[in-house]
């Protein structure tokens, strides 16, 4: 098969891979369509059971269901016990489309409805039918869960009773003889056992007892350490305030006293800051009077240098004056004899 396969032309396997996908998506099509006829023409009911606690009674609600488009009669209602049906309601009950139908009984009435007398439940189931007479059935699992432990529990306590009358009249079977032999042989053992048990309850108790009234004093003690923790705090607390009071006023004086001080000490300063600016005034004015003074004599003695300096200016050029007459004379009387020469 798979060398038929292999040895095919590339345009079979397309042809082949087309053709396969298209029977696919006419499958898948096809039960789309199918799933949608049955929603819309299929005439089938949906029935759930719930188990509920109503005015202190137990009761078992049965709701119809048409999940389909168009209305549906319901003909009959009711349960189905060990392949025999056993109808609750006969009536026709139109239901229309995309609604339900609810019906109540008490959990009581329905084992009364359906097991009667009977001490065992077996396979329990609820049904409908429509008017065509087809029937949906839904195990009813709360109710016969219910059941199950309400008969369990009857059970139990009828044996229970039984019991106690055997035990009354003497009538034992034949396990209970021998249990109560084993008992009455085992008796001595039980009883130190007990004895024991008592002891070391009682010891117990009175350990608890003495633990508890220990715990009491050390209740008492830690409250009256507590409290006078408390009453010392409260005295330190005391002394503390007392003490920050003494200080503070303490600090006060002294800030007043190195106030009063600062004053004095600025006082004095200001006096001895006044003495020495009157000092530097006189000095100011003595060096002012000197520089006038030096300045006067500076004046006095460049008017002198001026004086001298104009003098000798004055000597110099008579002095020169003097010289260029006599060269002048000088040179009149040469050029003289020079004439008479020639």
């Amino acid at each position: 098969m798979w060398d038929f396969i292999r040895d095919l032309e590339l345009e079979y396997l397309i042809l082949f891979s087309i053709v396969g996908l298209t029977l696919f998506l006419v499958i898948v099509n096809v039960i789309k369509t199918q799933r949608a006829l049955n929603l819309i023409g299929k005439r089938a009911f949906v029935l759930t059971e719930d188990l509920l606690f109503r005015d202190g009674v137990d009761v078992v609600d049965i709701m119809i269901a048409n999940t389909s488009y168009v209305n549906v009669e319901a003909g009959a209602l009711g349960f189905r016990y060990k392949k025999v049906l056993l109808p609750l309601k006969e009536e026709s009950i139109m239901i229309i489309a995309r609604d339900s139908h609810k019906i109540s009984i008490p959990l009581d009435d329905l084992r009364t409805f359906v097991l009667g007398s009977s001490k065992r439940v077996k396979r329990v189931e609820i049904y409908a039918e429509d008017s065509l007479g087809r029937r949906t059935f839904r195990k009813a699992k709360n109710s016969m869960r219910e059941l199950k432990k309400i008969m369990k529990s009857e059970r139990k306590a009828a044996r229970l009773e039984a019991r106690n009358v055997r035990f009354e009249t003497g009538n034992y079977r034949f396990f209970e003889r021998v249990g109560l032999v084993i008992k009455w042989m085992f008796s001595p053992i039980y009883k130190a056992f007990r004895g024991i048990k008592n002891f070391m309850n009682r010891k117990l108790k009175d350990r608890e007892s003495k633990l508890e009234i220990k715990n009491l004093e050390r209740a008492h003690q830690k409250e009256m350490r507590d409290l006078m923790d408390q009453e010392r705090h409260e005295f330190l607390k005391v002394e503390t305030e007392k003490r920050i009071l003494e200080e503070r006023q303490h600090a006060e004086v002294e800030a007043r006293q190195n106030a009063i001080d600062r004053r004095e000490q600025l006082a004095k300063i200001a006096e001895a800051q006044r003495i020495a600016d009157e000092e530097k005034g006189a000095l100011e004015a003595e060096s002012v009077a000197y520089e006038q003074e030096m300045e006067r004599q500076k004046r006095e003695s460049m008017n002198s240098l001026e004086q001298e300096t104009e003098k000798k200016e004055d000597e110099e050029e008579e002095k020169s004056t003097d010289e260029n007459e006599e060269n002048v004379v000088d040179k009149e009387e040469s050029e003289e004899s020079n004439t008479d020469k020639k």
